[in-house]
């Protein structure tokens, strides 16, 4: 399994879209779920009321996520993931607890949820990291207007980028890190260069 980490708006969905444009088996964010789910928008009424959202939202990822990915493993050798389901915990979600939006038993529950689901695959994992600042990430999440995501503030984008700045400088199956602030093309160069000789 190859997940490409990295904070919101900073160029993965376009780097798995050109990744699968080439072939290659990948699994982007089920953002069509998150924002219909049975008719509900979960991510707008997570983006809009953190504090009320946080943990419905963040067991939706968790799942989902995870779902995406058990859809895909079959015989391919290697899946590209857009984020994983250690991502939703070790980023967003703790992210959330240390602002007081999760309580420590439901940031716990997720924790341990996400170590059992993650659990369940057998498979070697590696993190690809595209990296940016957060100045720029946000910019580009404006960029690209989403309805859903009109409400996250730089503030946000900031904290999430030093939550994972912590998490990937500690990463053991961290393998490529990838200055995303090169434009898309050269992002999908590196990245598939590397893909090559994994």
């Amino acid at each position: 399994m190859v997940y490409v980490e990295g904070n919101i708006g900073v160029g993965k969905t376009t780097l798995l879209q050109k990744l699968a444009e080439k072939g290659y088996p990948v699994v982007q964010e089920p953002v069509k779920l998150w924002t219909d789910c049975n008719g509900v928008n979960f991510l707008d009424l997570y983006s809009k009321d953190l504090p009320k959202w946080a943990f419905t939202f963040q067991t939706l990822a968790l799942f989902s996520i995870w779902h995406e990915q058990a859809e895909a493993c079959g015989n391919q050798p290697i899946i590209i993931m857009e984020r994983s389901v250690h991502s939703v915990v070790k980023i967003f979600a703790l992210n959330q607890f240390k602002n007081g939006f999760l309580s420590l038993p439901q940031y716990l529950l997720l924790e341990k949820l996400s170590q059992m689901l993650s659990g369940r695959f057998k498979r070697r994992e590696v993190f690809i990291y595209l990296h940016t600042t957060a100045e720029e990430a946000h910019h580009r999440m404006k960029l690209r207007a989403r309805s859903e995501e009109t409400g996250l503030s730089l503030q946000y984008f900031q904290q999430l980028q030093e939550i994972l700045l912590g998490w990937m400088t500690k990463e053991e199956k961290l393998q490529l890190v990838v200055n995303a602030s090169q434009g898309p093309q050269e992002v999908f160069r590196v990245v598939e260069r590397f893909l090559q000789v994994l």
